[in-house]
């Protein structure tokens, strides 16, 4: 974890949530690709604790998050998210973000396949 902070440029922020000592969350603008016609655009990564979950520290690191890409000059934001992940759904789309499609058989976890859905909102 710390070499994938330490090899991020300045402008692919992350931004975290603490209560003094512990991690609560956490949220990243991460490259969406290295072409430079999409340099306006970036994939998000978002994650609360499984305990300050459902506490509203998920709008808030957005919202900022939100803030942190417009001063770093992005005018997309886009996420890719599980089916079964209907917290972070609707996380956000409560923020705005809407569902562009569904991705069959992206990924597999535990040895089966599972799709995956992205989201986008433009700023």
């Amino acid at each position: 974890m710390s070499q994938w902070f330490q090899e991020r440029s300045n402008r692919f922020s992350v931004l975290v949530i603490t209560d003094g000592q512990d991690i609560q969350g956490w949220a990243s603008l991460n490259p969406y690709s290295h072409r430079c016609a999409y340099a306006g655009v970036a994939d998000i990564s978002v994650y609360i604790d499984r305990d300050w979950r459902g506490k509203g520290l998920g709008s808030k690191l957005l919202q900022a998050l939100e803030e942190t890409a417009k001063e770093n000059g992005f005018h997309k934001l886009v996420l890719f998210t599980f089916p079964f992940n209907q917290l972070g759904q609707g996380l956000y789309r409560k923020a705005g973000f809407r569902e562009v499609g569904v991705f069959q058989n992206q990924g597999k976890l535990d040895g089966k396949f599972v799709d995956v859905i992205a989201m986008e909102k433009l700023l």
